[in-house]
């Protein structure tokens, strides 16, 4: 009888930076589906799955969390080196995060003195980054926390050699389908049209304003959107400053032509 031939499974690493980790308990959260992933894929380094990872050649890498400190930078390039294919996953990983809301300001040895003092770091602190700032990025998984749905198709198609499909769009498209009443149209500030979708508008949809914690969307018409939340008596130092919090390193290049 012919012998069977064993199907090779694609390796796998979960990677962890500076961020809340959200985005890893999400995977491991989804009960219905991480036991299919573990089957389907050799999962060699996730250490809230697994307590000893093996660190050699992988055919997909995901990275959560900001390049914060000298150390993060060091594994990330590390990584890079051994991944076919690395992926961005949560707005941490694919903008920022919060911690790079004055990314780039001239202010952050200010601020990090501040917050510390004169002491002497075991890690060395860096301005909190995207990690494309540093490396090739292959994919990117928005969200904050990233969503099962998009996660999953995306894990799926790379584990069969496809392309993944990508989200362009906005946080309104979803709002529209959920039927929602648009809150712009009470002169509320939202940032849902600027904002990357993925969420099923879940703040719109309790009646709160998109915070826009998905990070930018890439066609986006900022311009526009500044002077309509203008025109509603908020400052356009005010929405500066509400649209940082999540929108890291990556909203710069935008707010260059406000």
């Amino acid at each position: 009888m012919p012998q069977k031939t064993e199907i090779k499974k694609p390796r796998i690493g979960v990677y962890g930076f500076t961020g809340c980790a959200g985005d890893q308990l999400l995977i491991i959260h989804t009960e219905d589906e991480i036991v299919n992933l573990f089957n389907a894929a050799d999962i060699k380094s996730f250490v809230m799955a697994s307590s000893n990872p093996e660190e050699g050649p992988l055919d997909v890498a995901f990275i959560e969390g900001s390049v914060s400190t000298e150390e993060n930078l060091h594994h990330l390039k590390e990584i890079r080196q051994r991944a076919k294919i690395l992926v961005a996953i949560g707005n941490c990983a694919v903008s920022g995060g919060p911690q790079a809301m004055y990314t780039e300001d001239g202010k952050y040895q200010e601020r990090l003195k501040t917050v510390y003092g004169d002491i002497k770091f075991d890690v060395e602190p860096l301005e909190a980054t995207p990690i494309d700032k540093h490396v090739t990025v292959d994919y990117y998984i928005p969200g904050c926390s990233i969503s099962q749905k998009q996660t999953f198709a995306t894990i799926t198609r790379l584990l069969h050699g496809a392309e993944p499909e990508p989200y362009p769009h906005p946080v309104c498209h979803e709002c529209k389908l959920n039927e929602n009443h648009c809150i712009l149209l009470d002169k509320k500030f939202c940032l849902g049209p600027l904002t990357m979708g993925g969420c099923d508008s879940a703040c719109i949809n309790h009646n709160r304003p998109c915070v826009g914690c998905w990070g930018p969307n890439y066609d986006a018409n900022f311009k526009e959107h500044f002077k309509l939340l203008q025109s509603f008596g908020i400052s356009k130092e005010e929405i500066v400053q509400r649209i940082r919090n999540y929108g890291g390193q990556k909203i710069l290049e935008y707010l260059k032509e406000m």
